[in-house]
């Protein structure tokens, strides 16, 4: 009984070493990311981590519980687009962290650990750490892309970069306000080259189509608009594919709701997969718009219709809120 309680204790300071380890090491990324921020006049606007976010929302910070678990900062860059310096905004997080792991490797050199307890929790610390600095490679970790491929996607061409700053700043001001509706309309300007294999083009296209909605686009161009982009979809992170999905089934489920291939996309297990992970507020609206369209079912959409709204205000979502609130209008007339 004696083994089995020291075991139990020795597992307990594990998972202590590793939480802590875990905080610490996503402190240290975002005081690097911080210090990147402040040297090329970009202003934090959302902390998001440990299900926990504080968002700088109408000049004022508010606490929330996000939907989603994807620990991030959101900053707004400089207004002048020259002194944003792409690589400082990706890699400063990153750098801090690997920073960190070459001087606690130096520690563990300097000093003669036992083989005990500290030397597993400094062990744990330095892993944890090496991973948070995998963030300088070019992949996607968790559905989300890294700053190393944001970076590379970003070099690709001219027109990718002006797409990096673009959606940078929308991203900010989707916070501040919670809609991309006080994007300024200079930057609502389709790219020219970079090609539809650039998740970062395609992000900015993307964004000139939802800036588009807020501003009064036609339904049949904003549908055109989609069809556009669903070519780019398979070379799309999950969490930008998210986005779309989202937007290509409401939109065809409002107009189209007979399509077979609309119907297998909505019922698709994958494409539920994404959704429920990246874009879960859509789930409500999505529901909603299939149970009025396809099942005939008012009341059964107006139910999902208000709890969507109550969590689309809760976390200052006024995009989502407008779409909410446009069709609940709708169902309401058709079933009067």
């Amino acid at each position: 009984m004696q083994a089995v309680g020291q075991f139990i204790e020795t597992v307990g300071w594990l998972g202590l070493a590793l939480i802590a380890s875990e905080l610490g090491a996503t402190l240290i990324y975002w005081l690097g990311q911080w210090i990147g921020f402040r040297l090329i006049g970009a202003r934090i606007v959302r902390i998001a981590g440990f299900r926990l976010q504080l968002s700088h929302f109408q000049g004022h910070w508010k606490l929330e519980r996000p939907l989603t678990r994807h620990p991030h900062l959101v900053a707004m860059p400089p207004a002048d687009a020259k002194r944003f310096n792409h690589a400082i905004y990706c890699f400063s997080g990153g750098l801090l962290n690997l920073l960190t792991v070459m001087l606690s490797l130096i520690t563990l050199n300097q000093f003669k650990f036992s083989f005990d307890l500290w030397l597993f929790a400094f062990i744990i610390w330095i892993w944890v750490n090496t991973l948070k600095a995998a963030q300088l490679l070019p992949m996607n970790l968790h559905g989300y892309p890294t700053a190393g491929q944001e970076f590379r996607q970003a070099r690709a061409s001219t027109a990718a970069m002006t797409a990096a700053y673009v959606t940078a700043v929308a991203a900010a001001i989707k916070v501040q306000t919670g809609s991309v509706r006080d994007l300024d309309a200079s930057m609502i300007v389709m790219p020219r080259d970079g090609g539809n294999r650039n998740y970062l083009v395609v992000r900015q296209a993307w964004l000139i189509l939802a800036w588009g909605v807020q501003h009064g686009l036609d339904t049949p161009e904003l549908l055109a608009g989609l069809a556009r982009l669903e070519p780019s979809f398979n070379t799309l992170p999950p969490a930008d594919l998210a986005r779309y999905l989202d937007a290509t089934l409401y939109w065809n489920l409002l107009t189209n709701h007979r399509e077979p291939q609309i119907i297998a996309w909505y019922q698709d297990d994958g494409v539920q997969q994404i959704l429920r992970r990246h874009q879960p507020l859509a789930h409500y609206k999505l529901t909603a718009v299939y149970e009025w369209r396809v099942h005939q079912q008012p009341a059964a959409a107006l139910t999902l219709i208000e709890k969507g709204l109550k969590l689309a205000q809760r976390l200052h979502d006024e995009d989502e809120v407008a779409l909410l609130k446009a069709l609940r209008v709708q169902v309401e007339a058709q079933a009067d």
